[in-house]
């Protein structure tokens, strides 16, 4: 009840259109218990002698039978056009309810995973969340309409159903309502395995999902290395077991059924034979029996509806747990209630021609002095990745970081923006704790180039602009200029509107990274870090793009994780980091003077700091 009740948050705001369904519903109930009525009027009335209702009583004193029968075909006809006509407005409305519940349902798994800290995604499997986030979240729509409508449709049309029969005759409303225990029984002999075996199958097909995501992202290694043979075994054996989690799901739920049409067929056959006994008494008229047996399959219509409901709630029930786990999960980056505004501010001599200050809110100004603190972290409590690094930075300082694979060099600069919180110590921003700022906009104040180049798939202009979005064409295109990109630029099909593609697979990697560099160019930020940003670029555009940056790092601290000498040398200091630990902090000289000492230094094993 709790899930369902946290469920239905998600439709609280469609109450007025609720109420609307639920009307319909009683509209529509109403018009189906008329249905049965005219026949039976036809059978005792017309070919019977029992006396014709007042509003059709002057028909039979004319005595024309064949305008009577007219007449009643007609009503026939009305009452299940009627009914149709509610069925389907009814039926809309609540399927646009549980479309737009869906959409929030979304809109909310979207965002908290937005959220979620980087730990979180890269221990979870990408195939499986989005499983989660697309699939998974139907089960709120199938909740809404299959299983909340569903119920208020078959509880109202039974109360009302028993009623009516109930007035007709006591004793045979008895036997049809005594298959409801039955139903109970069968729903709780069967309920439990239909819900432990329909979250098995939902848990197979996200593995299934997840394997496809994995294939793909990894298809150049498995074309490589001919493994496509090896690749169509695992994904064959997977989607063998989600074929038999899914079968038994569903030879549960066949059983099922066929339980539960048992106790209707028992309940059928009961009623039938006590029936005709009393229209062969005389207590009963063939007309009234036809009524009884109409309400009699519209009565078990809505007992087999609430009984399908409670399979539908365990099914769905399973779809919504696995949502709820990605809500509840919680935000390990979190912003402080009391957190600080900070306005970014930067050098206007060190900024690209064409590109403006940055903002003013009257906060914090940021112009990037930055502190480690005894800073720790792993991202296995028992593996710890930092230790006890500290260091500090003046505002427009550059610091290369420098330390052989594993040192921790890409872990240490993810803790400025903020992807993770160290575990001990703090890292401060103009001698404020990161975790005291808001979160918007400290990574407003932070330009981060990393090694890998991350694209979206739409134009040129819109990834150079992905930090601003409400940039000016001539404000991209003078950050393309200053990032060395505007030349390779202008040679596109459609220049800054050229649409980039998935994955980017028209540019080449130099080209990508460019973009990257462009990006950071245009936020302006003061906080500049770069994670091996010139590794993909051959030798003469590396030099174009070192120029560039001497020219941007000017006035911004920046954090510069390379191993290229010629981006060493535009550094101020170097951090050397081995093993977690900082273990040498000095000007490039001392590193860069022999060349031979340099590589031995960058070629340290962790085993023999």
């Amino acid at each position: 009840m709790k899930k369902l009740w946290r469920a239905w948050q998600f439709f609280r705001a469609d109450w007025p259109r609720v109420l609307g369904a639920l009307g319909l519903l009683v509209a529509g109930t109403g018009a189906n218990l008329l249905k049965p009525w005219p026949l039976a009027l036809i059978v005792d009335s017309v070919f019977g002698s029992t006396p014709m209702p007042a509003w059709l009583a002057r028909w039979e004193t004319r005595g024309d039978k064949a305008s009577l029968v007219l007449v009643l075909a007609g009503l026939v006809f009305g009452l299940h056009a009627l009914q149709g006509l509610i069925s389907v407005a009814q039926s809309h409305l609540a399927i646009r309810i549980g479309l737009r519940g869906l959409a929030r349902v979304r809109n909310e798994v979207f965002a908290r995973l937005q959220r979620l800290s980087l730990r979180y995604h890269q221990g979870a499997h990408t195939g499986d969340t989005i499983y989660r986030a697309t699939w998974d979240t139907y089960a709120f729509q199938t909740l809404f309409q299959h299983g909340f409508m569903t119920f208020c449709a078959a509880f109202l049309a039974l109360v009302m159903m028993v009623g009516v029969m109930a007035r007709l005759n006591a004793h045979l409303t008895l036997v049809a309502v005594a298959v409801a225990p039955l139903l109970v029984l069968v729903i709780r002999v069967f309920g439990r395995q239909m819900r432990a075996r329909g979250a098995q199958a939902q848990e197979a097909d996200s593995r299934v999902a997840a394997l496809v995501q994995q294939c793909l992202a990894m298809l150049p290694l498995t074309q490589s290395y001919t493994r496509e043979a090896g690749e169509q075994a695992r994904f064959a054996a997977q989607t063998g077991a989600a074929e038999r989690q899914r079968l038994a799901q569903h030879r549960s739920e066949l059983l099922y059924g066929l339980a539960v049409s048992t106790a209707f067929a028992a309940g059928t056959a009961a009623l039938v034979w006590l029936g005709a006994r009393q229209v062969l008494g005389g207590f009963l008229t063939v007309g009234q029996l036809l009524i009884f047996l109409a309400y009699l399959a519209q009565l078990y219509d809505p007992l087999n509806q609430l009984s399908h409901v409670g399979a539908t709630l365990l099914h769905a029930g399973a779809g919504a747990q696995r949502v709820f786990e990605v809500l509840d999960t919680p935000e390990e980056v979190r912003e402080a209630d009391d957190a600080r505004p900070v306005a970014a501010e930067t050098d206007p001599a060190a900024r690209p021609a064409g590109l403006p200050g940055g903002r003013d809110r009257g906060a914090l100004r940021v112009r990037g002095a930055l502190a480690f603190e005894s800073v720790s972290f792993g991202y296995r409590p028992e593996q710890p990745v930092l230790r006890e690094v500290s260091f500090t930075l003046a505002a427009g300082e550059c610091a290369a970081l420098v330390g052989p694979s594993g040192a921790g060099k890409s872990t240490l600069i993810q803790l400025l923006p903020r992807f993770f919180d160290p575990a001990a110590g703090a890292v401060k921003l103009e001698g404020e704790d990161l975790r005291r700022l808001k979160l918007e906009d400290l990574r407003r104040c932070v330009a981060l180039v990393m090694q890998e180049s991350l694209l979206l798939p739409g134009t040129i202009a819109e990834n150079i602009a992905c930090g601003d979005p409400g940039a000016s064409p001539s404000r991209i295109e003078a950050a393309a200029r200053a990032a060395f990109a505007a030349e390779f630029i202008e040679r596109l099909p459609r220049r800054y509107e050229t649409v980039v593609g998935e994955s980017a697979a028209r540019l080449s990697a130099g080209e990508k990274q460019r973009l990257n560099l462009a990006r950071a160019f245009l936020k302006d930020a003061p906080v500049l870090v770069l994670d091996e940003p010139t590794s993909a670029l051959d030798a003469a555009c590396e030099a174009l793009v070192l120029a560039s940056l001497a020219q941007f790092m000017r006035g911004r601290t920046t954090l510069l994780v390379t191993h290229r000498p010629a981006a060493l040398r535009h550094a101020n200091r170097i951090l050397v980091l081995d093993q977690g630990r900082l273990v040498e902090d000095g000007p490039p000289a001392r590193l860069l003077r022999d060349p031979a000492t340099y590589a031995a230094r960058l070629a340290t094993s962790q085993a023999g700091g």
